[in-house]
């Protein structure tokens, strides 16, 4: 039932699962309160980065897809696979983005002291995108192209 998407719906949804993640990533700071001075550090002069990652996610995505997708055979999973993942990472930071915003500000006050993570949003990151994973992993392989040959 999963693969019953023609391949044509799998790219649309990897094309979607790019913006997704895109759209996700820039909007992690919106409703946090970054203080000023760190703001006007991450800005960029004329705005290059806000245009590299507009520019350069979309190309990495296309060399990692477009080199995946030189086997042959059906190109369905490797596309829900990568759907998976992208759409995984702004959702797994979302929820923790106020604990890392905390560690970076701790950070940037005490510059010489040794850098820590964050554990509890760490754990939250890995895990909440290791479940995603293996859930889209268990459900490739329940399909018949995770069936051996």
């Amino acid at each position: 039932m999963l693969f019953s998407i023609p391949e044509s719906g799998w790219r649309t949804i990897a094309i979607a699962a790019t913006a997704f993640f895109m759209l996700g990533i820039r909007a992690l700071p919106v409703g946090l309160d970054v203080p000023d001075d760190a703001r006007g550090e991450r800005a960029e002069p004329n705005g290059r980065g806000k245009w590299a990652f507009y520019l350069l996610t979309p190309l990495f995505a296309a060399i990692v897809l477009g080199t995946s997708l030189l086997r042959p055979g059906a190109s369905s999973p490797i596309l829900f696979l990568y759907s998976v993942a992208f759409a995984s990472i702004p959702i797994a930071v979302l929820p923790v983005r106020g604990r890392l915003l905390g560690a970076y500000l701790a950070q940037r006050e005490h510059p010489g002291a040794e850098e820590k993570p964050d554990r509890p949003a760490v754990v939250w990151i890995v895990a909440v995108v290791s479940v995603a994973l293996l859930a889209a992993v268990i459900a490739l392989m329940s399909s018949p192209y995770g069936s051996p040959a």
